[in-house]
């Protein structure tokens, strides 16, 4: 419900700063905001002053030398003839001759006018007598405006900070429309060649012009020209404007900083003829496209404001801010498009705080309801006191204090999972993993990798099988694992599963089955032959071959009771490393060998180096297990057949010891584990329960190296030691 209520807040407020944009828009409450983006941009759009464009400027010096303003018209005729004679592109008058004054000076200047054939002439507009909401036109006197090019306004449109930045080119009055003094002097040169001028004529409203600082025109004071003191060239072919600018006369209207904050109005209309003829007027962007964008721009904050931490979503409300800016300049720079921005940053700065304010009252009171909560939970020590500026700070500090308290249980229950000898799992309401101590670690991987399993994917995972009949975890290794599950007790579903390492069990399970079995057959049947034998008739048996089985069958017992011996003794006490020559202990192996292998017209090849091979290695241990594969390849050897022995000795690394012989090879039941310590066995050469073989392994596995058996029955077997040396 709270969340319900937190999101229907969020909206409300998206909805409200939506209409703050829309309302900015038409209202133009953010215009000066927008004002400083635009100058900054426009200033980066502003080009070079236009070379073609030459100012005539009626200053301090042409009032000194001419006569006080206003001038008799005479004198503007002298000054349309001088320019005229130079042959330039166009006259443009920014001056008003809207009153009829002397008759002679006013058929002087309408003279000038027509036999130049290119001045062009200035009017303005009136409020209409008897309404507020109506303007009429103030035309040039009509003897001026019969010999002139054209005729267009200069009506000003400042900004609402009183700037000018934009000129109409278009306006209507008394039915019909009335181009701009920019608008006919660009038609008047043919500037719309490129197109453009077609800004001034499109439907854009009135476009936005680039500004040039102060003085960036070429300027020639009118009384040198009425004097005849300029060089024909300068005004040639040029477009000439007339205009006021010496102090007092108020024709001075506010620009942007950038371009001086005050300008004469014939330089104003220099830079808005320059901006048209360059192409670096600006339109702005309609409206309805300009809302649309803006409100996309709020859109995207709020979706971070509900999203996003708040630390992350005012870094994106900034970054949006910055985007805004950046995107106005661009646009304004490259393509000449403005897209008034300030209402969207209006909105993101109202925003952010807003719903700051909503979060925090949310968090007021979650945190005091979650306070209340853990009051049930864990007590606070009641030594400390929850302290703060404000209740929210009051509320911080109390849960803190229940905070840390739960953290520090939450640490002895996690100190006494991780000091558990077993691996410990705990699994949430979802099955998925959540904790695990450092020997689950070993036994299941990284918890990073492993959070969120179920337990059967981590089984899967380890290749192990699940025996749910038993409660048992059998890993590829052969280790066992004994599982205990229990619930956390937290009202939330959560288990816990331990697991005891069994395998150390299991095995001597395994090996006290084997035990009883050889005690109960191997060991036991040869005493009941030996009874056997000695309660036979005397009659049925010779005497001497009485003795010999009894000699035979005691031997057997004897062999395996040493063999069982020495095995138990390695595996308790383990093996006791000496640096040995090895060659002289293969030596004395092959010595050993000797006799039976001469009863049998055996030959032994010993392949050792002459030089001697130290190795730590415990040299009985190894001499036994040498005696038992020699004794082995001797036994299951035919007559007349060869036994060998070679050791290689691989410097710093290893040594092997490969002992071969051309006997029938293991038997097939052997071969599927030659290593087992009461495995199947072939007694036709001798007593044997594979004693003697499941030593060898003890002893290569305890000084830490290898052993392969190849065996075929035309090939007999081969035995291969290898160990670190």
């Amino acid at each position: 419900m709270a969340n319900y209520r937190l999101f229907g807040e969020w909206a409300v407020l998206f909805l409200v700063s939506s209409l703050l944009v829309i309302f900015s828009l038409q209202n133009g409450w953010t215009q000066r905001l927008d004002a400083l983006v635009l100058d900054f941009a426009t200033d980066l759009r502003a080009g070079p002053a236009d070379d073609r464009i030459v100012l005539v400027e009626i200053d301090d010096r042409s009032l000194a030398e001419v006569g006080n303003w206003p001038w008799d018209r005479s004198r503007h005729a002298e000054l349309v003839s001088s320019i005229a004679a130079t042959d330039p592109a166009a006259i443009v008058f920014d001056i008003l001759f809207l009153e009829r004054g002397n008759p002679d000076g006013d058929a002087a200047l309408a003279s000038a006018i027509a036999q130049s054939g290119d001045v062009l002439l200035a009017h303005t507009f009136t409020d209409k007598m008897g309404t507020t909401d109506q303007i009429g036109t103030a035309l040039p006197v009509a003897e001026l405006s019969v010999g002139a090019k054209g005729i267009g306004h200069v009506a000003v449109l400042p900004d609402r900070d009183g700037v000018l930045r934009r000129f109409d080119p278009i306006m209507f009055a008394d039915g019909q429309s009335w181009p701009h003094l920019v608008t006919a002097s660009a038609a008047a040169i043919g500037g719309d060649g490129e197109g453009s001028t077609a800004i001034l004529t499109g439907s854009q409203g009135p476009p936005i012009s680039t500004m040039r600082p102060t003085g960036s025109f070429r300027t020639i004071s009118a009384a040198d020209v009425i004097a005849g003191r300029t060089d024909s060239a300068f005004l040639e072919g040029k477009l000439v404007i007339i205009g006021a600018t010496a102090q007092g006369l108020g024709d001075r209207y506010s620009v942007p900083n950038y371009a001086g904050r005050l300008m004469a109005g014939s330089e104003i209309q220099a830079n808005f003829l320059s901006a048209a003829l360059n192409q670096e007027l600006v339109r702005t962007l309609p409206a309805r496209s300009v809302g649309i964008l803006l409100i996309l721009a709020i859109a995207i904050v709020f979706v971070a404001l509900w999203k996003l931490p708040p630390r992350w979503a005012l870094r994106v409300s900034v970054a949006m801010a910055i985007a805004l800016f950046a995107m106005a300049a661009i646009a304004v720079v490259t393509v000449g498009i403005w897209v008034p921005i300030a209402p969207a940053l209006v909105g993101i700065l109202l925003a952010y705080p807003f719903w700051g304010w909503r979060r925090l009252s949310a968090v007021s009171r979650y945190l005091e309801s979650e306070t209340q909560g853990l009051v049930g939970f864990t007590q606070p020590d009641n030594n400390q006191d929850a302290a703060g500026f404000d209740t929210v700070a009051q509320q911080v500090a109390q849960i803190k204090l229940l905070i840390g308290n739960t953290k520090d249980r939450l640490a002895f229950f996690r100190q006494l999972i991780s000091a558990s000898p077993d691996p410990i799992l705990v699994f949430d309401g979802n099955g998925g993993l959540s904790l695990m101590n450092e020997r689950g670690e070993k036994l299941f991987g990284q918890l990073s990798d492993a959070r969120g399993l179920t337990l059967v994917e981590m089984i899967a995972q380890q290749r192990a099988s699940l025996d749910r009949e038993n409660n048992e975890l059998n890993l590829a290794n052969g280790n066992v694992y004994l599982i205990a599950e229990s619930e956390v007790g937290l009202g939330n579903n959560n288990r816990i599963f331990a697991f005891r390492d069994i395998s150390l069990l299991r095995e001597n399970e395994q090996q006290r089955s084997e035990m009883l079995e050889f005690l109960s057959h191997d060991m036991r049947s040869p005493q009941v032959a030996i009874i056997g034998l000695a309660s036979a008739a005397s009659d049925t048996i010779d005497q001497a071959d009485r003795f010999n089985r009894i000699e035979g069958q005691a031997r057997r017992t004897l062999k395996l009771t040493d063999d069982f011996v020495q095995i138990s003794r390695l595996d308790y006490e383990g093996i006791k490393r000496e640096e040995t020559d090895i060659g002289a202990l293969l030596h004395e192996a092959l010595d050993r060998a000797y006799p039976l292998a001469k009863r049998k017209t055996i030959a032994l090849d010993g392949q050792l180096p002459e030089d001697p091979v130290f190795c730590e290695v415990d040299p009985f241990a190894l001499s036994r297990a040498l005696d038992n594969l020699l004794g082995n390849a001797v036994k299951f050897s035919p007559e007349h057949a060869t036994v060998s022995l070679e050791l290689v000795h691989h410097e710093g690394q290893s040594l092997h010891v490969t002992i071969s012989d051309s006997g029938p090879g293991l038997p097939e039941e052997r071969l599927h584990d030659t290593f087992a310590r009461f495995g199947a066995n072939d007694s036709q050469a001798g007593p044997s329960a594979g004693l003697g073989l499941a030593f060898v392994k003890m002893v290569v596995d305890q000084h830490g190296g290898t052993i392969e058996v190849q065996s075929a029955a035309e090939n007999g077997t081969q035995f291969v030691l290898k160990l670190p040396c």
